[in-house]
């Protein structure tokens, strides 16, 4: 595995790309992302294995095109095949991807679907994630006898080099590519016309700062794909599936009016903390969401700009369901249901970040106050099952 040159420790703040340069965190965003950003572990209401079941709901409703991905791999002369989850975060959501992944595969080999290639017995899956990641409740999960697979940990951002050159046959990322590697540095200098004051993200609001949110995604999803170029085997497949947007959207619009999982509810928290005088409104404005959500174009313009991939399928799904209709029901019917539940929903993946900026009591206040913004605003803001994704699969040449 190759060392990114960011040690496991919150004061630093640079991390090398492929090429060796730096990438710079900034003095004046108050977070390190590399050192701090992981979904919460363990079982607690709010800990991610009790809040990823709508991520594993939308994977299903896109596990079909994941197949076809799959099934266009050119299967390599020997073996072992080489398999990684990029951002795989904890839990039994990237263990049951891999599962899946690694049964496709058999099942492909087993039915001559191999496009001639040799003899292939077994399989290397490499669950990567940031060092700040849970890997031992992870790997827990994985303490299996007759694993169907040899495992690995690799720590590390992806938007770097993490494995050696032409070794990766099948690579998949699913709802973690909206994650920026940094918030951009105008949005956090309080001297900067682009400065974030009064809120925490870019939905619905200044398109200027927007804008600067959609070129650190560019240039993010350029160093996503160009490590991934050099990573990739030839014939090898990459699956990307990630909060996305309708191309027609402007950077503004990063969601759906009640498709948010951070929206108004989320803004007003927030503001609530100042009002009552737990933080500083510099404190609230020093914090941003490190997400952009793409759209189609955008991620094809990253993939065009590199060059060495083919584009097998590539859009935009309006319309995915996030949980059943039926337990989407019986949330909407009860507002303090549904204030806890969304409130436990985006601590599981947020709350780290959180926590990191303002501390644990203030963390558990804010969310307190965000279950009861989400419980007030349930009826004038109805909200919505259904969540955008842009889905993607590569082919590398």
């Amino acid at each position: 595995m190759e060392n990114d040159g960011m040690e496991n420790n919150p004061s630093s703040r640079n991390v090398l790309r492929k090429d060796n340069s730096s990438l710079d965190y900034g003095k004046d965003s108050g977070i390190n992302l590399h050192g701090v950003l992981h979904v919460y572990s363990g079982n607690s209401v709010a800990s991610y294995a009790e809040n990823s079941e709508r991520q594993r709901h939308v994977f299903h409703a896109l596990q079909s095109l994941f197949q076809a991905a799959i099934e266009k791999l050119r299967f390599p002369q020997e073996g072992p095949l080489r398999i990684a989850d990029l951002g795989c975060a904890t839990g039994i959501n990237t263990v049951s991807d891999v599962d899946f992944v690694v049964k496709t595969l058999r099942n492909l080999w087993r039915d001559g679907h191999s496009n001639g290639g040799g003899s292939v017995a077994e399989f290397q899956a490499y669950f990567s994630d940031l060092p700040s990641n849970d890997f031992n409740g992870l790997f827990n999960l994985l303490d299996r006898p007759a694993s169907p697979y040899f495992v690995a940990g690799v720590p590390g951002s992806f938007y770097n080099v993490l494995f050696p050159t032409s070794s990766i046959h099948v690579c998949f990322s699913v709802m973690a590519l909206h994650w920026l590697s940094q918030v951009p540095q105008a949005i956090v200098q309080k001297t900067s016309p682009l400065y974030n004051k009064g809120r925490v993200w870019i939905n619905r609001g200044s398109q200027d700062i927007a804008e600067a949110y959609s070129k650190q995604s560019e240039s993010d999803l350029n160093a996503f794909i160009n490590c991934r170029a050099q990573e990739m085997a030839p014939g090898g497949v990459i699956f990307l599936c990630m909060m996305g947007r309708p191309d027609s959207w402007l950077p503004t619009e990063q969601v759906s009016v009640g498709g948010e999982f951070c929206g108004q509810d989320f803004e007003d928290a927030w503001d609530e903390l100042v009002t009552q005088g737990i933080i500083s409104s510099d404190l609230r404005d020093s914090f941003n969401l490190p997400w952009y959500f793409p759209t189609a174009k955008e991620l094809r313009r990253a993939v065009e700009n590199c060059g060495v991939f083919e584009i097998e399928s590539m859009q935009v799904f309006e319309q995915v369901p996030s949980m059943p209709e039926e337990e989407f029901e019986e949330y909407i019917r009860d507002p303090k249901m549904f204030g806890l539940m969304k409130s436990n929903l985006v601590k599981s993946f947020v709350g780290s970040l959180i926590e990191a900026h303002i501390g644990k009591k203030c963390t558990d206040q804010f969310f307190q106050a965000f279950a009861e913004k989400a419980a007030a605003l349930l009826h004038c803001s109805p909200p919505s099952r259904l969540v955008t994704c842009t889905v993607s699969s590569l082919i590398r040449k």
